[in-house]
C-alpha cells in the first residue's frame, strides 16, 4: 500500500527544509533557494548545486516578516521572510529572487539586507511570454549562470547543461505519470497526495525523489481505484503547497482530479529537449513559453484556453480557483476566468480566498458543499432537458 510512502513524503514537505537537504549540505556540496520557476532549476543543478523551492512551511508567526513589509504583502512572502529573517534559511548558499509580483520583489530586499547568505541572484523577468522580449529573458537567464558558475567555482557548459535537462525530465516523467493517475475513472490518488508530491518534487534531490516516485508508481499501480461521485474538481490558482488545504476542500466527497497550480502540475511542464543545440536557450524557451503565470500580462487568452484543455481531459465537473488574500495578479486572474466561463456558460467556478498557513476549514467545507450542490442541480436540469 502506498499510504506509508505518502506519509513520508507529507512529512518531508511540513518544512522548510528537510533531511535530504541537510545531508547534501553535509557532504560539502551548495544549495541555492528560489522563489519561482522562472528561475530554472536546470540552472543550479549544472552550477553543482542543489535547487530548493522557497516555502514557508512550519511557520506559525510572520511577524518578523511583517515587521519589515507593508500589511497587503501576501502572507506566503511575508511568512517567507519571516524565516529569512530569523535565520532559517541561513542554511543556503545562495538564492534566487525575481520581480514576479511586487511582492515577491519586495522580499529580494529583505534577503539582501536582513541576511548573510553569500549569493543574491535576481532574475527581471519580462512581463510578457512574447518572442520580441525573448532575448532579454535569455540575457537574465546567462547573467545568473555566470554569478552561479563564479560563486560555486563550477565551469558549466553544455554538457553540463543537457544532464541537468536530463536529471529535471526524469522528475517530469515521473510526476507525469502519476498525473495520468488522477485522470483515471477511479483516480489512484487524492488532490492532496499529489500535490504533497509535486512539492516534493521541488524540495528534494532530485535522485532522492526520483527513488521515492519510482517506489510510489509502483504502489499505486496496484491500489483500489478512489470514489469521484461527489464530483472531479480542477484547483487553479498560484501559490498553493499546503496539502491540508486540498484535504479540507476535498473532504465534502469531491476529489481534484487535475490542477494549475505553481506548485503543482504547471510546475512540472513537458520534458525539454536534451539535444537541442542551445540547451540554456532550450530551458529559457521552456520556461519562458510555458502556460504563463498571471503576472504575464495579455497572456490570459493562452491561460484560459490551457484550463478548458485541463478541464476536458480531466472529465471535471468545475474549478475550484484558490488565492491568497492581497495577490493582484492572480485576483486579476479569477475575475477574468469567472467573466469568460460566464460568457461561454464553459463550466460552474468556486473563487476562495485564504491566508498562507491557515486552513478555514469549517468555511471551505461550507463553501465546496454549497458548490457541489449547484454542481449537480445543474446535471440533474441538464438530464431533464435531455
Amino acid at each position: 500500500m502506498p499510504e506509508e510512502i505518502l506519509r513520508g513524503i507529507r512529512e518531508l514537505i511540513g518544512s522548510h527544509t528537510n533531511r535530504y537537504v541537510e545531508e547534501w549540505k553535509a557532504s560539502g556540496r551548495p544549495v541555492a533557494g528560489y522563489f519561482c520557476q522562472y528561475a530554472p532549476p536546470e540552472l543550479v543543478l549544472a552550477a553543482g548545486a542543489m535547487p530548493l523551492r522557497l516555502r514557508a512551511a512550519g511557520s506559525r508567526d510572520s511577524s518578523s516578516g511583517d515587521a519589515l513589509m507593508s500589511g497587503r504583502v501576501c502572507t506566503f512572502v511575508r511568512h517567507v521572510a519571516a524565516l529569512a529573517v530569523e535565520g532559517e534559511y541561513d542554511f543556503l548558499d545562495a538564492v534566487i529572487n525575481l520581480n514576479t509580483c511586487d511582492h515577491v520583489r519586495r522580499a529580494a530586499d529583505v534577503f539582501a539586507k536582513k541576511t548573510s547568505i553569500p549569493f543574491q541572484g535576481f532574475v527581471s523577468v519580462p512581463r510578457a511570454p512574447r518572442e520580441s522580449l525573448f532575448g532579454y529573458y535569455l540575457s537574465e537567464l546567462k547573467k545568473l549562470l555566470a554569478g552561479l558558475e563564479k560563486q560555486f567555482g563550477y565551469k558549466v557548459n553544455g554538457e553540463t547543461l543537457r544532464i541537468s535537462i536530463g536529471t529535471m525530465n526524469e522528475n517530469r516523467r515521473r510526476l507525469a505519470a502519476i498525473d495520468k493517475m488522477r485522470l483515471e475513472d477511479k483516480p489512484r490518488l487524492t488532490g492532496a497526495e499529489a500535490l504533497a508530491v509535486h512539492t516534493a518534487s521541488q524540495t528534494l534531490p532530485p535522485p532522492v525523489f526520483q527513488n521515492i516516485a519510482d517506489r510510489l508508481i509502483e504502489k499505486l499501480e496496484t491500489r483500489p481505484g478512489l470514489d469521484t461521485h461527489a464530483g472531479r474538481l480542477v484547483l487553479a490558482g498560484a501559490e498553493l503547497d499546503e496539502p491540508e488545504y486540498v484535504e479540507a476542500l476535498e473532504s465534502q466527497g469531491a476529489l481534484v482530479v487535475a490542477d494549475t497550480l505553481c506548485f503543482g502540475a504547471r510546475a512540472a511542464m513537458d520534458p525539454i529537449d536534451e539535444l537541442a543545440p542551445d540547451p540554456l536557450e532550450a530551458i529559457a524557451r521552456a520556461y519562458f513559453f510555458r502556460p504563463s503565470c498571471a503576472r504575464m500580462i495579455g497572456d490570459f487568452p493562452a491561460r484560459w484556453e490551457y484550463l478548458k484543455k485541463t478541464v476536458r481531459e480531466a472529465r471535471a465537473d468545475g474549478v475550484v480557483f484558490s488565492r491568497i488574500v492581497f495577490c493582484d495578479p492572480w485576483g486579476a486572474e479569477i475575475h477574468n476566468i469567472l467573466n469568460r466561463a460566464r460568457k461561454e456558460n464553459a463550466f460552474p467556478v468556486l473563487s476562495l480566498s485564504r491566508e498562507y498557513g491557515i486552513v478555514p476549514t469549517g468555511q471551505l467545507r461550507t463553501r465546496v458543499q454549497a458548490f457541489l450542490e449547484q454542481i449537480e442541480i445543474a446535471k440533474t436540469k441538464c438530464h431533464e432537458k435531455v
